[in-house]
């Protein structure tokens, strides 16, 4: 009657829901740089500081995870699937093109917060800004409604430990 009261004890999230938590703050980070964009030419530093950060932490962090763990567990458990492979390929290609054009986008994100922005003008930046997150947003969605299902119909129970091991073991995959 009473077990209502009694605590509940803490459930552990899959490493599949964890990539899923670190897919939405990677939404939160295109939010940011749109907010930026179209409060262009005005530039308030803290907000720019904020942005390089987050591209920085959360969506470097998410990178790594989805191409130097996710994606070659998936190849392995889907290796000669047709329908499988050339959906991998095409994502990892995404995925590392956009992950080039962060160092790209960081150092224009640098600039304006060393107020050296004179550099660039907020046409060309806000273009930087707008191509970037719209990338970004194209693969957390292609993440979220087809890597993360394909991810939970394939790995089995050992490659989600082995996710999980490497999530915690690697300071910049673990959940911030």
């Amino acid at each position: 009657m009473w077990d209502h009261l009694e605590p509940k004890e803490k459930t552990r999230c899959s490493p599949l829901e964890d990539m899923a938590q670190h897919a939405l703050r990677v939404a939160q980070v295109c939010d940011l740089l749109e907010a930026l964009a179209d409060d262009l030419p005005r530039r308030p530093v803290p907000v720019w500081r904020e942005a390089a950060h987050m591209c920085n932490d959360v969506v470097r962090r998410h990178y790594k995870l989805l191409l130097d763990v996710l994606l070659p567990m998936l190849e392995d458990r889907t290796r000669g699937n047709g329908e499988c492979d050339p959906v991998l390929l095409r994502l990892q290609s995404d995925f590392e093109e956009e992950a080039s054009g962060l160092y790209e986008l960081n150092a224009l994100m640098v600039d304006a917060v060393n107020d050296r922005s004179g550099n660039i003008g907020a046409e060309a930046l806000g273009y930087a800004l707008r191509c970037f997150f719209g990338a970004l947003r194209r693969n957390v969605s292609w993440e979220m409604e087809v890597l993360l299902p394909l991810a939970t119909r394939r790995l089995n129970i050992a490659d989600l430990n082995k996710l999980s091991r490497l999530m915690q073991a690697d300071p910049l995959t673990r959940a911030s």
